[in-house]
């Protein structure tokens, strides 16, 4: 389950565990970096330390698999007031510092709350000083550009968000976590004769 643009990034939309680690293991790397908010740092998850530490302990001991999850943080570099954004964290730069072999990406959750994706919608909805999920797409490939530009000239892989189950927290928006976020790389991804998959799980 993977679609391959310029023939280093990837969109998986939330393999089980063991076929990520399939797909991962394939590549041949050593160094694996975890980029991501709550659901990659592993908070309230049945395994401690998340889906990362699962990866790790799926691909073996000769890989190593650093967790840069950080809870509540977007994509979006000027997101609304109601969270911080992965850009200005110390994450961010270890990430960057860690030079992997490959990196996964899942970041889109935090960014689909309202008051962090719909301009206005602020407190008392008149604060339209950011541009909210407009740039969402564009912050995103920036991403992707400077983890390529690094010297391990690594692979990405782009992972979808879950979908949110009632009663949906935080103002969440279903349609953008459930459809928006899953496609906006896709002008990215070359077409296939094949939809990108649809497999919303993590594994526990």
């Amino acid at each position: 389950y993977q679609r391959r643009v310029h023939g280093e990034v990837y969109l998986i939309t939330m393999l089980r565990g063991v076929t990520l680690a399939l797909v991962l293991a394939a590549a041949g790397a050593l160094k694996l970096g975890c980029i991501g908010d709550s659901i990659t740092a592993g908070v309230c998850s049945q395994t401690t330390g998340g889906y990362p530490a699962v990866l790790q302990k799926l691909l073996g001991t000769s890989w190593e698999v650093k967790n840069f999850g950080n809870s509540g943080k977007t994509m979006l570099k000027y997101g609304g007031p109601g969270d911080s954004s992965y850009w200005n964290q110390t994450t961010w730069r270890d990430a960057q510092a860690y030079n992997a072999d490959i990196y996964t990406i899942l970041l889109g959750t935090n960014d689909a709350k309202t008051f962090n994706w719909f301009p206005c919608a602020g407190p008392n909805g008149t604060d339209c000083s950011w541009v909210g999920g407009d740039n969402y797409t564009a912050d995103y490939v920036e991403m992707i550009n400077i983890l390529k530009a690094l010297p391990s000239r690594p692979r990405v892989f782009i992972i979808s968000p879950p979908p949110p189950y009632p009663p949906v927290p935080y103002s969440m928006n279903k349609t953008l976590i459930n459809y928006v976020l899953p496609s906006v790389i896709l002008p990215h991804v070359p077409q296939q004769s094949a939809p990108p998959p649809r497999v919303h799980e993590l594994s526990h």
